[in-house]
């Protein structure tokens, strides 16, 4: 480098931190400036006395200083750069040996001529010479560059915070200071109640402040009454459930007082309570006269304040008041009044009908005609009848069964006010619906009731892929009656199971057995049937574009199952294998009828019509079905015929064509799923933390009252939060009863029963007794609370020993799904041929799903490894999870995977296998798991009682089932003559076959008697119509003659039998969970034997003779439930002792507590 240019450069240093330290101070300067002028216009601006006007002309103010900072400071000076000789003279100046060497240098090198080269050259060598010991970078002072940097950072730092916690310390003037459009400043407000008024001497007055606006922290009121100086300051209570909102309660007040109200530096305006001799409300008492149709009695409630009843209920208010009184009003929110009529020297009464929900005050008139508003409001809820919740308990699933078989069936319904009706509608392969009429009330409505019918199949002359779908029907007794439908559910008609033994027979070597993949199709199209149907039944839950959406998702699935269907069809023709045989053209026959159904069924989706397109769907399903039937039949004939690889080239290539096309696409349909409707996460997790914050409250409420009791203080704005306590249970167990309705779920109900419980403490706890009655009472609400919480949290998640079922369900899913594989890969390594790579890719098409079930099986495993539920489950749980993770199952799917792809079939077969094994061992793992969970005295009692309940009454009163049978028989002549000698012949039938059979040495009349057995159920076409109080409801059918059916009142003695057969498997169960010592066995022995007696009794076809005998039965029945239900309510409060002594104490109240034992220990006896 040259010596005139290495000394420009070391000028250039210079320059370059004299800008660097010009740009740290100017931002020192514009950064202070902001956060101090900010800081200052919060401040002002935090004032709702400061007008809009002056906040703009502070935020163009601040504006101004920001720009006048940042010209002055920082724009001006980066625009005065200095020379080369101002940078060598500013030098020079930190350096005064240079004696002006440096400038002279910079100066000639500037002005440089051609004859003076030589002479430069030398003057900026000497020059270069003299400053080698001198520090260019260092020349800018470091000292006050590094302090301007630091400023320049503290600055920033406390910009930022000033902006984020602005809104904590300055919550009005941050927004009306950086809002784009600042808000007016009378959206800024603390409203206060009840402002300048007058109430009648010794009221209890509550001042209130609600901030409007900003979210004050903490509110203070401040108090002077007439006869004092000083103001009171007092910290005003928060409302939990309406922040920001703070209330002061002023207790018995007998004069004058002047407040005001200070909250997050806002102050509001003096206000003034006058007191005078006017009458108040001492109290009130509600009478509750109910409509007619619920059933229910006349209720009383005394000391009440808010008004909850159903609509249409009548109330009669009856008002104490503190003065004699002529007469009052009680005024509503929309200015609507109803007249009080005096009942006594101080009580007037007036009528309320519930109709909406709003709110009123009460106005009293003393007998000198001076009137009084009430301060206080009262709230008026008007509740509507919620609809029945209905299901099916018994199977509570889509069966199959072959064409002789009896499937028995369990139609449970409750309400809130009454069943008025309950019926089973069912139809065969998509024929029109059949009702039955289960229930009929004639009395009282029961509130909860029972019925069970039984398909006698061979009565519809049905065939291995036929199917019968049904649902169930609940109406209350409301005008107009809620009705509640069950989801719909299916009877499949399978084959008798020689058949199937025939074709595991048949294929030898591993390959052979039915290939269950056509079951697929059929599966789809249930699917969309259910998804149609619930649409149906739901479509007033739907938003209107919702239900169109969804409908038209149903339409697509069902047009891409046509789809399907029909390149599977075309397929079968393109390998001639239509043609090969009859069955063969009778699968590519019912694949072509179930496509001309799926088109119209598509159309009419596509449409809307969702009624019109279920017969279509249903037909198409039933073609679907006879196909897969044939399917079956085709696989287990090809298997008799050849081992080894499981049957002939024929059955293979039909099995391949199926796994083909469904492998194709999913089922897109996903946004309706089959089952109970699952509530919304979000509102169940709101309910939970609902119910968490309200035993907490309950909890410090209880201790706060001992502690006042100990030290003699009143409490009364501790009966202040118990009420609003009350009233938020109160609100929540509405809510979730209402769910409940909406989603027909009975564990929701059981949660709302809980707190409605809690609720009717919470009222006791705050009443008139003894301390001990009232801390009784609030103990046992707490209880209710916290099995509130318990319920509905295991009904997120479920219980133990349910997820726990439900993973050993998924385990041997699992492991079967590995078998399938195992399967094929020793297929395929015992015969390679040219399709191996495209066989491998299938197989390992197949290990996807399976692998990721295993993930989510693993982490439902381990999820289950930490419960406190139950310990021993929960390590054996670990187990299972630790095996899967142990033996890498993850890890050797994978490199089955590789084995494949890179042709190692043998070895990819005996991993398969040894994944099918392991799989196995968690399978047993998982069992154990959940033995132990139910192997609990409480699951016992739990799983027992269940099974008990509604046990009593299901003989009883027997008295109104005959005339309800005579009244069914009217209805439903025309209806059933038919099949009446249909179900004769298919009687007949049976008994033939039953008695050929022989089952068991069994010949002749015991054939006919295991017939009689076997057919005493729910009739596929019988009419079941009677009804009691309180549980099920027997079997009695319409105008039919089926078989021996012929008692009085078209009583059907088969139904009878079928379902004291099911009873009596009930009792069974019950003894096996309780096991031989418990001291009720003897008790189920003895009615067992009742049942069996009245089973043979020659007199069960006469239904009035069975009333009698069933009665004899009932309260044996009734006693072992009641005993049931007492050891399971003694064992969960032992456990609900245990687990209050074992849970920690808060940190807020340890050290009460701590004091307290200390001083107990002190104590000498």
């Amino acid at each position: 480098m040259r010596p005139n240019e290495e000394l420009l450069q070391k000028i250039g240093i210079v320059r370059s931190r004299w800008k660097a330290f010009l740009w740290v101070r100017g931002l020192s300067w514009v950064l202070g400036v902001m956060v101090v002028s900010l800081l200052i216009g919060f401040a002002a601006a935090n004032s709702t006395g400061f007008p809009g006007w002056a906040v703009t002309v502070l935020r163009l103010g601040l504006v101004a200083a920001f720009v006048f900072t940042l010209v002055r400071r920082l724009i001006l000076p980066l625009r005065r750069t200095p020379t080369d000789t101002q940078l060598a003279r500013f030098v020079e100046e930190k350096n005064p040996g240079l004696k002006d060497r440096l400038v002279s240098a910079v100066e000639a090198v500037q002005k440089a001529k051609t004859e003076q080269v030589a002479f430069v050259h030398l003057l900026t060598k000497d020059a270069l010479d003299r400053t080698k010991h001198v520090r260019f970078r260092d020349q800018v002072n470091k000292r006050k560059f590094g302090t301007f940097a630091a400023l320049s950072a503290v600055f920033a730092v406390s910009l930022l915070i000033s902006l984020y916690i602005s809104s904590l310390f300055f919550p009005i003037g941050s927004v009306r200071l950086l809002a784009f459009k600042p808000p007016a400043i009378d959206a800024y407000e603390l409203k206060v109640t009840p402002g300048d008024t007058t109430v009648p001497r010794g009221s209890d007055v509550v001042i209130q402040a609600i901030a409007q606006g900003f979210d004050p922290q903490r509110a203070e009121v401040h108090l002077r009454y007439s006869n004092g100086t000083q103001w009171e300051a007092s910290t005003m209570e928060v409302t939990p459930q309406t922040v920001p909102t703070f209330r002061h309660l002023v207790f018995n007040l007998q004069e004058p007082v002047h407040y005001f109200v200070e909250a997050g530096g806002y102050k509001s305006k003096e206000f003034t309570i006058d007191v005078a001799d006017l009458p108040r409300v001492e109290k009130l008492d509600y009478t509750y006269h109910y409509p007619a149709y619920t059933g229910l009695a006349v209720k009383k409630e005394e000391n009440a304040s808010d008004m909850v009843a159903l609509k249409g209920t009548e109330v009669e208010v009856v008002v104490t008041a503190s003065q004699a009184l002529s007469g009052g009003r009680i005024v509503f929110a929309d200015g609507k009044a109803i007249p009080l009529q005096p009942s006594g020297e101080k009580m007037a009464t007036g009528r309320v009908t519930v109709d909406r929900t709003t709110t009123f005050r009460i106005e009293l008139t003393n007998t000198d005609r001076q009137k009084y508003l009430g301060l206080e409001e009262f709230s008026i809820e008007a509740l509507d009848d919620q609809k029945p919740i209905v299901e099916f308990t018994k199977p509570g699933r889509d069966t199959k069964a072959t064409k002789v078989e009896e499937v028995f069936t369990e139609l449970r319904a409750e309400d809130d006010f009454g069943v008025n009706q309950l019926e089973l509608y069912y139809s065969v392969n998509g024929s029109p619906e059949q009702k039955i009429e289960l229930f009929t009330n004639k009395g009282e409505s029961p509130k909860e009731i029972s019925a069970a019918h039984t398909f006698f199949l061979e009565e519809h002359d049905l065939q291995p892929g036929d199917f019968i779908t049904y649902y169930g029907k609940a109406v209350d007794s409301h005008r107009p009656a809620n009705t509640v439908s069950t989801d719909i559910y299916f009877i499949e008609v399978r084959p008798f199971g020689r058949e199937y033994y025939q074709g595991q027979q048949g294929g030898g070597g591993g390959g052979g057995g039915e290939d269950d993949s056509a079951e697929a199709l059929s599966k789809r199209q249930k699917d969309i049937i259910a998804a149609t149907f619930k649409l149906i039944r739901d479509k007033a839950k739907f938003q209107t574009k919702e239900w169109t959406d969804n409908i038209h998702a149903v339409g697509a699935s069902q047009s891409k199952l046509s789809e399907q269907t029909n390149t599977l069809m075309q397929r079968l023709a393109r390998r001639g294998l239509s043609g090969q045989s009859k069955t063969f053209k009778d699968l590519s026959e019912n694949l072509k009828q179930a496509i001309e159904q799926m088109g119209p069924a598509a159309e009419q989706l596509k449409n809307e019509q969702a009624d019109a397109a279920l017969p279509y769907e249903q037909k198409a399903l039933q073609y679907l079905m006879r196909a897969e039937a044939l399917f079956t039949e085709i696989q287990v004939t090809m298997g008799n015929q050849g081992g080894g690889g499981g049957g002939r080239q024929s059955a293979e290539d039909l099995a391949d064509l199926f796994e083909l096309e469904l492998d194709q696409n999913k089922n897109q349909y996903e946004t309706l799923q089959r089952g109970e409707m699952q509530q919304n996460p979000q509102e169940i997790d709101e309910a939970i933390r609902k119910l968490k914050e309200l035993a907490e409250r309950q909890q410090k409420l209880m201790e706060r009252r001992a502690q006042q009791a100990r030290q003699g203080g009143s409490g009364g704005s501790d009966q202040m939060t118990a009420q609003e306590l009350q009233k938020e249970t109160e609100r929540l167990a509405r809510q979730l009863d209402k769910l409940s309705r909406e989603n027909n779920d009975r564990q929701m109900a059981d949660v709302s029963r809980s707190l409605q419980q809690a609720a009717r403490n919470m009222q006791q706890q705050g009443q008139s007794g003894t301390p001990q009655q009232q801390q009784q009472a609030a103990q046992q609400a707490l209880e209710q609370l916290q099995r509130a919480q318990r319920l509905l949290t295991q009904g997120r998640g479920g219980n133990m020993d349910q997820q726990l079922a439900q993973l050993q369900q998924q385990a041997k899913r699992l492991r079967e799904q590995q078998n399938k594989i195992a399967d094929q890969a020793e297929q395929l390594a015992a015969t390679p041929n040219n399709d191996g790579k495209r066989r491998a890719q299938e197989i390992n098409q197949q290990k996807d799903p399976v692998q990721s079930e295993l993930k989510s099986m693993t982490d439902g495993l381990e999820a289950l490894s930490n419960s406190q539920e139950n310990r021993d489950a929960a390590n054996k749980a670990r187990s299972a999870a630790n095996t899967i993770k142990s033996r890498n199952l993850q890890g050797q799917m994978n490199q089955s995977r590789q084995f494949l792809d890179n042709g190692y079939y043998n070895y990819a077969a005996r991993n398969e296998r040894e994944i099918e094994k392991t799989l196995g061992d968690v399978e047993k793992q998982i069992g154990q798991a959940a033995s132990a969970a139910n192997n609990t005295e409480e699951k016992k009692l739990q799983n027992a009682h269940p099974n008990q309940q509604g046990q009593p009454g299901q003989q009883g009163q027997r008295g109104q089932e005959g005339q309800q049978g005579q009244q069914n028989q009217q209805n439903q002549q025309g209806q059933q003559g038919q099949q009446g000698q249909q179900g004769q012949q298919g009687q007949q039938g049976q008994q033939g076959q039953q008695g050929q059979q022989g089952q068991q040495g069994q010949q002749g009349q015991q054939g006919q008697q295991g017939q009689q057995g076997q057919g005493g159920g729910q009739q596929g076409d019988s009419r079941n119509a009677q009804g009691q109080q309180n549980g099920r409801v027997g079997p009695y059918v319409g105008a039919q003659n089926y078989g021996n059916a012929t008692g009085p009142g078209n009583y059907d003695p088969r139904q009878w039998s079928r379902e004291l057969g099911e009873r009596l498997r009930e009792i069974q169960d019950i003894q096996n969970e309780l096991g031989r010592n418990n001291p009720l066995a003897n008790d189920l022995n003895r009615i067992a034997g009742d049942i069996r007696a009245l089973m043979r009794d020659p007199r069960i076809g006469n239904p009035q003779e069975i009333e009698r005998l069933a009665q004899q039965i009932i309260d044996p029945f009734k006693s072992v439930e009641l005993e049931l239900s007492r050891s399971l309510e003694l064992l969960l409060a032992k456990e609900n002792v245990r687990s209050a002594q074992e849970e920690e104490i808060p940190a807020v109240y340890k050290k009460l507590v701590e004091e307290y034992y200390k001083k107990l220990s002190n104590t000498k006896p």
